[in-house]
């Protein structure tokens, strides 16, 4: 089923979104086949295809444009950082000082805060413009027309 689900959003076209509801219906797929599909395809295929497997604007593509990776790569970035503080602020951190008594959920506390502020760092990062990559032409100077 993956293969199949890469090949038919493959041949639409580089950089062209495929809808969930196209994908399903023209491979007769149920939901949780593309699931296991699209899991199949992040972990193995792209890697042997060389390009990138995105959620993008609604439907599915694949690419190998850096801006929209890195957009996507955000967007998922942030989703794992908002389930992170969910997880610490719904069931760690109530627990207050007790949590510190229980070793794994001590770790816990600590790896997923380190996370959080990892990908706070991350974020103000893309924050910033790139750098300039193309350097611009030296002005002439005008000399006087020769007499």
């Amino acid at each position: 089923m993956a293969e199949l689900t890469w090949n038919l959003i493959a041949e639409a076209g580089e950089d062209t979104i495929v809808h969930r509801e196209t994908i399903t219906e023209r491979l007769g797929a149920t939901d949780s086949q593309f699931e296991r599909a699209k899991g199949y395809i992040r972990d193995h295929i792209t890697m042997e295809k060389g390009r990138a497997f995105l959620t993008w604007r609604g439907g599915y593509m694949i690419t190998q444009d850096p801006d929209r990776i890195a957009e996507s790569a955000g967007l998922r970035m942030r989703s794992v950082d908002t389930e992170l503080r969910r997880i610490l602020s719904g069931a760690i951190n109530p627990l207050g000082e007790a949590v510190a008594q229980h070793e794994v959920l001590a770790m816990f506390q600590d790896e997923i805060a380190h996370m959080t502020r990892t990908y706070e760092r991350m974020r103000k990062a893309t924050l910033t413009p790139p750098a300039k990559t193309r350097k611009t032409p030296a002005r002439r100077r005008r000399t006087a027309a020769p007499r």
